[in-house]
């Protein structure tokens, strides 16, 4: 059964021009092709419009001891990982923060745009996370499915979310299952942790899109074989082919905003009832 094909996904999908959603179909469809572990690391490169080549030495900014330990252990192969991980949360930061500049033409106003610039802090601390793990983004300049009309048009913006988050979330199953096999419980559980919030802001696109039901997933579709597919994906979604007209250039933004909290991935498990968190000083504050 093709879980991208149901009632709630057609229903929400209604207003969303046909070329959207030949899209994305294709690029759903592209994630079942074999490719080979050269020819997914020669997509990730081919997109790249510009390289940071300043690094962040991971034993002095690591949120965890078992991340360290972990991540550090790993060498060359998980350095691959935290690059790719890098450059997914460079491209979301990118897309938040043209969104969020071109609000009004969007028609986003009040709670939505509060919840857009909280997903924008969200993804540079995942990006800060990252870098600080030796991940190295191999891009500061992004495309988008749709160029300059992505921003300017509401439909457009949010199929093009939901297609970003959906592909988040694939990408982050994947990075789960990889180091499962790899023996790698603490990374594993940290893309967990990621993948929540990932599976949050899925959500908030469809509340903005007023699709019936806001949340629709029993369970996440398993869209990769390998974290490592996620260049050739993402590059065939059209997110790593900036040209003139249609290139979209990185910059950082404050990790920092009202109300986001957990901001750093320990292992602690928190004890606080609900809504007790805020100063919490092993967990909302650090």
């Amino acid at each position: 059964m093709d879980t991208m094909d149901t009632p709630e996904n057609r229903k929400a999908s209604g207003e969303v021009p046909g070329e959207i959603l030949t899209a994305t179909t294709d690029l759903m469809a592209s994630f079942s092709v074999p490719m080979s572990r050269r020819r997914l690391l020669l997509g990730a490169a081919a997109g790249a419009a510009g390289t940071t080549v300043a690094g962040v030495a991971a034993a002095a900014l690591l949120n965890a001891p078992a991340v360290h330990a972990e991540a550090a252990s790993g060498g060359s192969t998980l350095t691959e990982y935290f690059s790719i991980l890098a450059t997914g949360e460079a491209l979301f930061v990118t897309f938040y923060s043209h969104a969020i500049a071109n609000y009004q033409q969007l028609g986003i106003h009040g709670n939505a745009l509060i919840a857009l610039e909280a997903i924008r802090a969200e993804e540079q601390l995942h990006l800060n996370f990252a870098k600080a793990n030796g991940g190295v983004p191999a891009t500061t300049h992004f495309s988008m499915p749709h160029g300059a009309a992505t921003f300017q048009d509401r439909a457009l913006f949010l199929a093009t979310q939901q297609l970003g988050e959906d592909l988040t979330n694939g990408a982050l199953l994947a990075w789960i299952k990889d180091m499962a096999t790899m023996g790698r419980p603490r990374l594993a559980e940290v893309s967990g942790q990621l993948m929540q919030v990932e599976g949050g802001h899925r959500v908030v696109g469809r509340v903005i899109l007023d699709a019936i039901p806001w949340d629709n997933w029993g369970f996440g579709p398993v869209a990769l074989q390998s974290f490592l597919q996620v260049p050739t994906v993402v590059k065939a979604a059209g997110f790593l082919s900036p040209r003139p007209g249609n290139d979209f250039a990185f910059h950082p933004v404050s990790a920092s905003f009202p109300g986001v909290i957990h901001t750093k991935p320990l292992s602690t498990p928190c004890l606080k009832p609900r809504g007790f968190c805020v100063g919490c000083p092993t967990l909302a504050t650090s």
